[in-house]
């Protein structure tokens, strides 16, 4: 076994797309890019709500929606947005005097600010390409880039999926509710059995701000105008792709030989829910936001759907906070629980990503979807020091460190691989340290919109270790309920020292599979 030096990893830190020769750039690794919100905010807490868009979330005393809820609203001058109706929640825009005159209605649990919660965005991204394939131990001689997936090693997933058929992973599926899913990617083509778009196009955003409606659809896969005073508002301009969702899916579940990596549980299936959208909007401040995000709403829809057709896991890599002091808060936690719950009672595995603001969620501040009892909370690790053995990079003995941008806290459940930077980090980040995995083309070039790979670190790619995780046992014990599968992940766990940051310790597939 030897130690890869800095030197040694500065040759691997290169832009990766599927079959390109092009040369690769500076192997310097840069943040991810912010968005516009984040010049005044991170999209979460008080900055996340668009006050002057003035959107709400009704829950009704009954886990229904009344058959005459749009007439209610309709009445008291608001408009229906969305409905989650098994539930017992809608969401609507108007006015606070409409939001008063729902309130005081003896149907009615409570309304509050609907919260618009904002991707786990990646601590440090670089797209790579040019890889040197590292096939050796590979599950099949096309994965040709499962050398570099220390993360797969770390959790005991070769162990487990020589344990797991794929006929018997096939029977499960993971929901992944994220940024939409590249389904022709080779690594994911055969994977995606099921998808559910959302749209805001149309939408005006709440009567404050009847002229910046919103975007058409999101990224990904879509294409969205250049917004322009006096233009149409849904007609497509020009493409954006995000590769989030499709990072998120392939590590869960990436295939067998299909493409050149592979995922915890490569032969369970994906349904895609794209809950994000890009979205224009004018702040309190008057500014105008331009942004991708995802409203209560969609969110609430989407976990229902999952539920609703048997899906076994979901997968959360979002997240905003709420200060469970304000008032205007209650009815979206209240929301957010019986979403997660209802999931919960009909066998679904909830996962949600800490986030990556290196906080700690202990107090008034939650962490929404991730501080819900009903779900399990991933936290992020790394590893100090990489060795490499036989073509094969692999976490050296008790290297595990808490990534550097996890949240921590009494609410964690579990840790999983994230990535981090290595040992050069703070002066520099070296890619191999971080999750490399599926993805689309990005940034303008030969490879937009196209299949490539990526090296992402952040808690969005350690929650979906977890997913599936979860998959694979639901996969042997399919009689388990969500709390039972939730309770045997954290009990075969590899105990890590700090149960704030690590929960129960490190996910560990291999012990998870075994015989119970």
């Amino acid at each position: 076994m030897k130690r890869l030096t800095p030197l040694a990893f500065a040759a691997l830190t290169v832009w990766l797309v599927a079959c390109s020769t092009t040369p690769p750039p500076s192997a310097t690794i840069h943040p991810a890019a912010t968005s516009t919100a984040d010049a005044t905010g991170r999209l979460n807490a008080q900055a996340a709500r668009p006050k002057a868009v003035q959107r709400y979330v009704v829950v009704f005393k009954a886990q229904t929606v009344p058959p005459n809820a749009r007439q209610l609203v309709a009445a008291a001058g608001g408009r229906v947005t969305s409905v989650a109706a098994p539930l017992g929640v809608i969401t609507v825009e108007g006015s606070p005097a409409v939001a008063a005159q729902l309130a005081g209605n003896a149907a009615v649990d409570s309304v509050g600010t609907e919260h618009l919660h904002s991707l786990i965005e990646p601590a440090r991204r670089q797209e790579a390409a040019a890889l040197q394939p590292m096939a050796i131990g590979a599950p099949t001689a096309a994965d040709d880039l499962y050398g570099y997936q220390w993360d797969m090693r770390r959790i005991g997933a070769p162990a487990a999926l020589a344990r797991v058929p794929l006929e018997t992973q096939a029977k499960v599926t993971v929901a992944v509710l994220d940024t939409g899913v590249l389904d022709s990617h080779p690594d994911l083509a055969s994977r995606v059995s099921y998808r559910r778009d959302t749209s805001y196009c149309g939408s005006d955003m709440g009567t404050g701000n009847p002229a910046h409606p919103g975007y058409d659809r999101l990224i990904d896969l879509d294409l969205y105008p250049a917004w322009m005073p006096g233009a149409d508002p849904c007609t497509p301009a020009a493409p954006s792709y995000n590769t989030h969702g499709t990072h998120v899916a392939g590590t869960a579940a990436a295939s067998f030989g299909g493409g050149r990596v592979v995922g915890v549980a490569p032969g369970a299936k994906i349904a895609a829910y794209k809950v994000f959208d890009r979205l224009r909007y004018t702040d309190a401040s008057g500014q105008l936001v331009d942004d991708v995000g995802a409203f209560d709403g969609p969110i609430f829809e989407a976990i229902a759907d999952a539920a609703d057709r048997g899906f076994q896991v979901i997968n959360m890599s979002l997240g905003s906070t709420i200060d469970r002091r304000v008032q205007a808060d209650n009815a979206s936690w209240k929301a957010w629980n019986r979403a997660v719950n209802y999931a919960v009672k009909r066998g679904t595995v909830v996962v949600v990503a800490a986030g990556n603001d290196a906080t700690n969620s202990n107090g008034s501040l939650a962490h929404i979807p991730g501080d819900l009892p009903g779900a399990i909370e991933v936290s992020a690790t790394g590893t100090a020091r990489l060795t490499l053995e036989q073509g094969l990079l692999s976490a050296a003995p008790g290297s595990d460190v808490p990534a550097f941008y996890t949240n921590m806290g009494a609410s964690v459940d579990l840790s999983a691989p994230g990535g981090d930077c290595g040992p050069t980090f703070p002066n520099g980040c070296e890619a191999p340290y971080l999750i490399l995995n599926a993805g689309v083309g990005e940034d303008p070039g030969p490879s937009f919109g196209q299949p490539v790979y990526y090296f992402l670190a952040g808690t969005s790619m350690a929650a979906p270790h977890v997913a599936g995780g979860a998959a694979l046992v639901m996969a042997l014990n399919p009689q388990w309920n969500s709390s039972q599968v939730k309770s045997w992940l954290q009990r075969t766990a590899e105990p890590l020292k700090n149960r704030q940051i690590f929960g129960h310790g490190l996910l560990n597939v291999d012990a998870a599979t075994r015989t119970r």
